[in-house]
């Protein structure tokens, strides 16, 4: 009883007066940041130490698949035991795989594809079971008012963590080793496992007599049942494959072959897209939205879809930089109303399995949309056009959902 007095009058103070709420963001932060800074020594090694370029793509797809599967596992997990157990456990693990990892590049002159594979398919794993429990915990250390702020705080720390764990790694790796590299990563993913032992929340999780496949059943049946998620969870399905394959893949295309630009020329598109990221994420949580996000979402889809449109007209790298971070602003300000929503009006016991299926739901269909772009190019078509004939079904798209789920633009 004193616990979950404790945790009511935490949930009650200002986001940033809240220990449980700072030890969760920074463990996000430093999760992320490791992520980014693994994923950027792996590729490296990879294509420089091992000249293996053709392998990098079987590395990445261990990653991300593994990741996109084991989302729906960590849904129903994050239901049924305590999230910071979950959360812990997986930095834990991810720490001591990292340090297998400093420890082989000490004793072998060649570390072989096979074990950065499998070390790539464990961290995804690992990834995939962290992210639930961190999205259901949320709701449950914060105040319901102040998710929409708490989410964009947090997306902005994650946003900016990916932006800089590639230069942290590559200014890192100038000075120092590949083991050291694992080593440091291996510190950090022990640290934040270690902080969100100490996050208060207002149960422990208790175990479960259901079976984990009826759970799992449940989750999925849940989240269609309600008119609320299942709109959410098909916005997140069509933004995602209208706006993966045509953008972010066709972007260094674009920027190539329409532009005629070259690696600098990229490197500024696509950072601009990041900065415009971590904008978005800082206006959505000074404006902290709490009525009609569901709405303000949808709007600013279709925006995306003119903003896309606009850009593949772009005849210089200024121009196209301009754009892509006005795109990029539009992001966080759709995805994080949008999970404030979820955490609101999902059943407490239920948010874990309805977060991971809206996110298997925008992971699993990028590589379908990267796929689908792919074959259209083999034909000849321009990417300029590709993007186009994205954007209008988008938009469309977009203004019928907002008449056929009116509970959807109703939301607060």
């Amino acid at each position: 009883m004193r616990h979950l007095q404790a945790v009511e009058a935490e949930k009650t103070r200002s986001l940033w007066e809240s220990k449980s709420f700072i030890l969760l963001a920074g463990a996000t932060v430093i999760s992320s940041l490791s992520m980014s800074m693994f994923m950027f020594i792996q590729a490296w090694y990879i294509v420089e130490g091992l000249g293996r370029e053709a392998a990098l793509g079987i590395v990445l797809s261990c990653l991300t698949g593994a990741q996109i599967f084991s989302l729906i596992v960590g849904g129903v997990l994050s239901d049924r035991s305590s999230q910071t157990r979950i959360m812990s456990l997986s930095e834990f693990f991810r720490a001591a795989f990292a340090l297998g990892l400093a420890s082989l590049f000490i004793s072998l002159e060649n570390v072989p594809i096979w074990v950065l594979a499998i070390n790539a398919l464990f961290f995804g794993v690992l990834g995939g079971l962290f992210e639930p429990a961190r999205d259901s915990l949320l709701p449950k250390i914060i105040h319901k008012d102040d998710l929409t702020r708490a989410n964009s705080i947090i997306q902005g720390m994650i946003q900016t963590a990916l932006f800089s764990g590639p230069l942290l790694a590559g200014v890192l790796l100038s000075v120092t080793s590949y083991s050291i590299l694992f080593l440091t990563i291996s510190l950090l993913l022990a640290i934040a496992g270690t902080g969100v032992l100490f996050i208060k929340q207002t149960s422990k999780g208790k175990k479960e007599t259901i079976s984990f496949k009826i759970q799992l059943k449940e989750g999925f049946y849940y989240t269609w049942k309600k008119p609320l998620l299942r709109g959410v969870l098909i916005v997140t399905i069509i933004v995602n494959f209208f706006i993966s394959g045509p953008l972010m893949m066709g972007l260094p295309i674009f920027v190539e072959g329409v532009l005629k630009g070259g690696s600098i020329d990229f490197s500024f598109v696509q950072g601009g897209f990041t900065l415009g990221m971590i904008i978005g994420s800082i206006v959505m949580g000074w404006l902290n939205l709490r009525r009609k996000r569901g709405a303000y979402a949808l709007y600013l889809i279709a925006l995306m879809g003119v903003g896309m449109l606009v850009f593949s007209q772009s005849t210089s790298v200024s121009m196209a930089v301009g754009i892509i971070l006005f795109i990029g602003m539009l992001n966080p300000a759709v995805n994080i109303p949008l999970i404030s929503m979820i955490q609101a009006h999902a059943h407490s016991e239920k948010v874990g399995r309805v977060m991971s299926l809206i996110r298997m739901g925008s992971l699993g269909l990028i590589p379908l949309s990267y796929a689908a772009v792919s074959f259209i190019l083999s034909f000849g078509i321009e990417i300029s056009t590709i993007m186009v004939w994205s954007a209008f079904p988008l938009i469309l798209t977009t203004v019928l959902l907002f008449f056929m789920f009116p509970i959807l633009r109703e939301a607060d």
